[in-house]
Formats: structure tokens, sequence, C-alpha cells
């Protein structure tokens, strides 16, 4: 059975620096756990809330259409990384497949609009906020729109 977010769970991540992430994809700044050159890795493990973030997830920790998803206490918002990059923290997971499907249910979509870009650094992100709209809604501003790659 799938439980969500496997970071710091069933996995870890090392940079070649050594420090040590629960996934190998999260920005460094708000996950690192430690590094292995200064401390021992099942300290870090057992004792790094950088690490231990997901083992002490609760649903109390969701916001969003997570916070009140049917599947809120199995998933617990899915992907950290999805979440962390998109909106700055982990919680409500934009990319969800159920969450689409109850949208299009309802006539509804939503949208993800930049309002603040990378920086420019390893593991950075930008920020951007989720819209709700009417599944046939035109793009208000399609000059906005991030390119395809």
């Amino acid at each position: 059975m799938w439980g969500g977010c496997v970071a710091g769970k069933h996995a870890l991540g090392l940079e070649s620096n050594g420090t040590v992430k629960g996934c190998p994809s999260l920005p460094t700044d708000a996950y690192a756990g430690g590094n292995v050159r200064e401390r021992a890795i099942g300290e870090m493990w057992e004792n790094a809330r950088e690490l231990r973030f997901v083992r002490d997830r609760t649903i109390d920790d969701l916001w969003g259409f997570c916070e009140s998803c049917y599947y809120a206490d199995v998933c617990r918002a899915g992907c950290t990384w999805t979440s962390h990059v998109f909106f700055g923290r982990a919680g409500n997971n934009p990319y969800c497949h159920h969450r689409a499907l109850d949208f299009e249910r309802r006539g509804l979509r939503e949208r993800l609009v930049p309002i603040e870009p990378a920086p420019g650094r390893p593991f950075d992100h930008g920020r951007f906020d989720v819209i709700v709209e009417g599944r046939d809604a035109s793009d208000p501003d399609p000059k906005r729109r991030l390119p395809l790659l």
C-alpha cells in the first residue's frame, strides 16, 4: 500500500559534499539534516527534524486541498518536493491525480501561477499561487505561462 512521501522514512539523499537529506531532490536549505563528516548517519536519522518530517507528519500538518482530502491520513500530501517547490512548504500537493479528478468532477480546475522566480542556486525553486477556476475558463494571461520543455 502506498503511503505518501518516503523521504527520511525509507530513503535518504546524500549530496557530494556530505550533506544528508531525506530525499536527494529536496531543497538543501530547508531539508539538510546534517553532514556525514560531522555527524553519524544513525544519529541524524533518529534526531534531525529535517529527516524526521515525514515520519512525524500528521494530517494536522496538511493545508489547502490536502487538508480535507478523503485520502489525507494515507497520503499525507504525497511528494514533499512537489509541494515545497511550488508553495515553499510541504503539505499541499497540486499534482495529485485524485485532486485533479475531484476538481474535474465539480467542473473546476486548478492553475499554477508563478509569483516569484527561482534565485538560481542548486536545488532552488520559485513560488506559485494556485488558482481554482471553472474547467472551461480561458487563461487570463497566456504570456505568463511557463515554457514547456
